[in-house]
Order: C-alpha cells, then sequence, then structure tokens
C-alpha cells in the first residue's frame, strides 16, 4: 500500500508518490481510475497547481473532475499556470466556471475591458474545441450586447442606405447578406467564427443580438451588465466596492459576538468543499501558521477557507486592483492573512491555545480590522510627526531612512527587508513588524528633538553649514552620523558643542587625539573611550527631558559614530599625506558635502 502525501491544511493528499507522475505516469492513471470522482478531487485539491493540471491530464474522468472543482479553485489553477499552457482545462471547464471566469476576466469594477475579453475569445479558439464556444449560448444576453459592441458595428440592409458613415478602412462581413458587419478590432477571425456557431445553432438569438447592437444605448447597456455581473460575483464573494471598504471601517466589538457562518452561507462547489489555495505558501513564522496547524475542526477550516476567499476578493477590490491579475491575487492572499496574523496575535496575547479558540469562535474579516487598526495607528503617527518635522530632517535624513519613512504615510504602511544591496517592500504582517516600524518612528523623532536641542541645529544653521562646507553646486544633506562626529571633534578640541566644519590641521589634531595608541604601526586604532563617555555626558545635560529610550538612542548613535570614524580614520598613518576624498564622517572646510 502506498502512503499519501500529506498537504497540511491543504488536501487529502496524494494515494502515489508524486515521482510518478512524470515518471510513471501509467501506474497513475491505473489508481485514478479505480478512484470515484469526489475521490479525485479531494485529491486534486490543494496540489501544487502545476501538479494539478499534470493529475488530470492522466484522468479519463478529468471533464467531471475539473466541472466538479470550486470554480474559484480551477480560475486560481488557470492564473498560476497561465491562460496559454491552460487550454486543456479551458476546454474542460463547465458553462458556470466559465461564467465566474469571464465574469472577473473581462471587468475592473463597473467598466467593461474589451481587449480582455478579445484575448479570451482568442483563447476559446484556440482550444481546438468548436463544442467550447456553446457557453455564448447561454450566456446573459446583455453581456453578449456589450460584448459585441465592443468588437463591431451593426447595419441591416433592408432599412439603411447601402452607404455607411465611420466603416471606413474596417473590415466588412455578413453572415446572411442582411446584416452587415464592420469589425472595429484587429483580431476578427475568432468572432467570425463565434458568429457562423450562432448563426448555425440559434439563427434567432443571433439575430436578436445584433438588432441589439444597432439599438441599445451602450452606456445603458454596459450598466445593465454590470448589475448582472455583480448579482453572479456577489454569490461567489465577491461583493462590490462599497461593501468590500467596510474591511477598513473601525472594528464593532458587536461583530466579535456574530455566530460563524456555515458552509450553507458561503459559495459552495459540488462536493462542499473548499479551494485550498488560500492555505497554500503559508509563513511558518507567523502565529497565524501555527494556530492553524494545532487546529483540528475539518468543519472550521472548510468554512475558514472560504472566508479567506471571500475576505481576499473584498481586499482586492477595496484597494482598487483588478481581480484578474495574478500578482495582485498572490498579494492580496499575503496581505490578508498577514493583518488576520497580528489581529490574532493581539486576541490571543501570543497563547497558542487562546490563538486555536479565536479562530473556532471569531471571523476572519474581525481578527483582520483588528490587525488594520495597529496600521492605521502606525500611518497617524507617521503623517503626523512628517507634518511637524519633515522640512527639518530633510536637512540630515539618509535616502533610505527617507524612503522607509515615505512607506509609513502610505494607504497601506509597509516595511522594508533588505535584500543584498537592495531593498523590498511589503505588508506588514505581525506585531514583530509594528514595533519595527514603531522603534524606527520612535528613534527619528529622537533625531528630530536631538539635533535641535541636543545640538542646536536650526534651518537657518543647517543652511548656514551647508554653505560653509560645501563649495560646489550639491545640496546634499549631511548625514546625522557626520554632524554627531563632528561636534565630537568640536568637543574633544574646544570643549564645546558645534557641528561647524573643520579645517584640515583641526580634524588631525582630532584624530591624533580620540584613536588610543596602537602597539604596531599597522595596527587600526580603536577611539579613547574616556573622551566618548565624556561627550555622551555633556550631551545629556541638554535640556531634552531625557528618557531612557532617549539615551539608549544616544548610546547607539555614538557607537556607531565611534565605528565608522575607526573604519575611515583608524588606519591612517598621520605623519604621512593624506587623501581625504577616501574618508567620510566629518565635516570639513576643503572637501564638497557629497564626499562626507
Amino acid at each position: 500500500m502506498v502512503d499519501k502525501i500529506e498537504t497540511p491544511f491543504m488536501g487529502e493528499g496524494l494515494p502515489f508518490p508524486e515521482e510518478w507522475v512524470k515518471k510513471q505516469p501509467r501506474k497513475v492513471e491505473e489508481v485514478l481510475s479505480g478512484m470515484s470522482v469526489e475521490e479525485q478531487v479531494r485529491c486534486i485539491l490543494g496540489l501544487d497547481p502545476f501538479l494539478q493540471e499534470q493529475i488530470l491530464v492522466l484522468s479519463e474522468k478529468a471533464l467531471e473532475v475539473t466541472q466538479s472543482l470550486p470554480v474559484e479553485e480551477v480560475y486560481n489553477l488557470i492564473k498560476e499556470v497561465g491562460k496559454e499552457d491552460s487550454l486543456l482545462i479551458i476546454s474542460m471547464v463547465s458553462p458556470d466556471q466559465l461564467q465566474y471566469i469571464f465574469d472577473v476576466e473581462w471587468w475592473q469594477g463597473d467598466k467593461f475591458q474589451p481587449k480582455q475579453a478579445l484575448d479570451w475569445i482568442v483563447l476559446l479558439d484556440q482550444c481546438q474545441d468548436p463544442e467550447t464556444l456553446e457557453w455564448f449560448l447561454s450566456e446573459d444576453f446583455d453581456q453578449k450586447v456589450v460584448l459585441f459592441q465592443a468588437f463591431f458595428k451593426v447595419y441591416k440592409k433592408d432599412e439603411m442606405t447601402d452607404t455607411y458613415e465611420g466603416v471606413e478602412g474596417l473590415e466588412h462581413f455578413t453572415p446572411d447578406g442582411v446584416y452587415d458587419i464592420f469589425f472595429k478590432v484587429e483580431s476578427s477571425k475568432e468572432i467570425r467564427k463565434l458568429l457562423l456557431l450562432l448563426h448555425e445553432k440559434d439563427q434567432k438569438l443571433l439575430y436578436n443580438l445584433l438588432e441589439a447592437v444597432i439599438w441599445y444605448p451602450v452606456t445603458i447597456t454596459v450598466e445593465r451588465a454590470y448589475q448582472w455581473r455583480v448579482n453572479r460575483t456577489g454569490e461567489r464573494g465577491i461583493p462590490e466596492f462599497k461593501e468590500a471598504m467596510g474591511i477598513y471601517s473601525p472594528l464593532d466589538a458587536e461583530t466579535l459576538k456574530l455566530k460563524l457562518p456555515s458552509l450553507e452561507e458561503l459559495p459552495s462547489s459540488r462536493f462542499k468543499l473548499s479551494p485550498r489555495y488560500p492555505l497554500a505558501h503559508l509563513d511558518e513564522t507567523l502565529f497565524f501558521t501555527q494556530c492553524l496547524g494545532v487546529l483540528e475542526n475539518e468543519s472550521r477550516l472548510e468554512t475558514l477557507r472560504w472566508e479567506l476567499v471571500c475576505l481576499a476578493n473584498k481586499v482586492i477590490v477595496a484597494d482598487g486592483y483588478a481581480l484578474s491579475s495574478k500578482d495582485i491575487r498572490q498579494r492580496a492572499l499575503r496581505k490578508t492573512r498577514g493583518y488576520i496574523n497580528m489581529g490574532l496575535e493581539l486576541g490571543a496575547a501570543g497563547d497558542l491555545k487562546k490563538g486555536v479558540a479565536l479562530l473556532g469562535q471569531v471571523w476572519m474579516q474581525s481578527l483582520y480590522q483588528v490587525g488594520y487598526e495597529q496600521l492605521r495607528q502606525v500611518r497617524s503617527a507617521a503623517s503626523a510627526f512628517i507634518n511637524e518635522n519633515g522640512s527639518y530632517i530633510e536637512h540630515f535624513i539618509s535616502a533610505v531612512d527617507k524612503e522607509r519613512l515615505g512607506a509609513l504615510v502610505f494607504r497601506f504602511p509597509q516595511v522594508a527587508e533588505k535584500v543584498q544591496d537592495s531593498f523590498n517592500w511589503r505588508d506588514l504582517k505581525s506585531m514583530k513588524d509594528v514595533e519595527v516600524v514603531n522603534s524606527f518612528l520612535a528613534r527619528w523623532k529622537f533625531y528630530s528633538r536631538f539635533a535641535r536641542q541636543g545640538l542646536g541645529l536650526s534651518e537657518s544653521i543647517f543652511l548656514s553649514l551647508q554653505d560653509e562646507s560645501d563649495g560646489s553646486d550639491t545640496r546634499e544633506p549631511t548625514s546625522l552620523l557626520t554632524l554627531v562626529s563632528t561636534a565630537l571633534a568640536h568637543y574633544v578640541l574646544f570643549k564645546r558643542l558645534s557641528c561647524e566644519p573643520l579645517g584640515e590641521v583641526a580634524v588631525k589634531s582630532f584624530l591624533e587625539m580620540i584613536f588610543l595608541p596602537g602597539i604596531y604601526q599597522d595596527e587600526a586604532k580603536l577611539c579613547n573611550d574616556d573622551l566618548l563617555n565624556a561627550f555622551e555626558q555633556e550631551l545629556l545635560k541638554a535640556p531634552m527631558a531625557w528618557t531612557d529610550s532617549d539615551k539608549k538612542y544616544l548610546q547607539d548613535m555614538l557607537l556607531e559614530s565611534a565605528k565608522n570614524l575607526e573604519a575611515q580614520f583608524g588606519s591612517l598613518d598621520l605623519t604621512r599625506p593624506i587623501d581625504w576624498k577616501f574618508t567620510q564622517g566629518l565635516s570639513t572646510t576643503w572637501r564638497g558635502a557629497s564626499e562626507q
């Protein structure tokens, strides 16, 4: 007996080794032939989309299995694998499944997308299955009219003149010698085939559609088609914008008391099974993931997956993005799980047992809203700080920290992750992330106060210092670290606090004093801790109402200053000529600020 390959939170697992799919496909076919449609559906659910497709290809019941999958799972498969590589799957979907796909792909909000619609018409033709286009016979009438009005103009010979306005240069086609059709799009071959199919299958429907193309007002028809689309997608957990925006409203405590939905109240599938992709590729570091690993209530897992499907749809709609974008869908799911995770962390206070209990008792949207509230507070605090200090800190904030600070006032604050020499921006996903950005913001609040009150730097002084240190036309900000190191030099040399640029003689004198003598000539020298400590005590005399956090930030800054001085100047032989352009970290009078 072959052991199943288990996929936590996802599906039932494979009844054969995964490598069989490529290496021994006949054995897979044999195993599948002995399984019912429902068993195959449970087997396929939750697998990697590429693996799902490969197994469906090997199943003699592929058509029925495909049409029995939740439409959201089928759509996710197509998006992940790619439309052009999913022709076999597309050729097997049911009319209802195809309708869902078109409802998502053909609309951006209340705007019909003719190009996307045409792309799908062309794609269906590539399936090389004439029966594929029969979906059109049962499609909503108004949407058919909208589709055709976007693709061509129609004139009728028995009621109009043979000369038509506005058709110059347009390709012409007539299915019956009565209706003249002029294509407004370049890819007309596939539309011709569709019209001929309709002429063969349902001539009355075709003529009704052509008459509607002539006489139906475009705007009104689009509005009607959109309302029918809204009715259909609403049943599948895709709301309109106004309803979707509820995920960002202040959390009403009463919502926490609401009864959890049953499977009957959520979108359904043939075997009452939920899509598995919402819990694919989970971040194992998240508290949410850890709680899911302990949750044993399979019925709750089914409803929870549906909740995630609907909630991610709300996120996409509320954020103003296209439901059809693969990248947006993936990001929306990550964001959804991250915000839920923050809400769950707060609600359970990090206690795993409490977290599992909350998953079994609380709507996912409620947890999402709790998580979002943390980010709203971050954005509010960052906005207030920038409004009060933005023009001031421009004089000494680094480009990287400026981007980090700016990312906190986005509609949805983001945090930067360093990848090699660049940064990737992502949505916050844990209370640790919230702590990181709050600490960053608190540190810059200190920097702003310290620059003003500790170093006595006003905006006018900044401009004056820049003019003194920079003879070029550049106006790059001088880093706070450079300002602190320069103030340290003034204190060591003159026992006063100042950030005025230093001359070359003064810089050499400072370096001779700040570094402890080394035993060996080529040995990198270290800063004198006694001088650093004395400087720290002098700075602490500033009337800043010092908190413990302030003192810690100051110590960190002085430590960073010392490390930079050691890295830049610790190996220099001050008895020999020095090429200062290769050093940074002190404000000087003979170099441009860009070299500092």
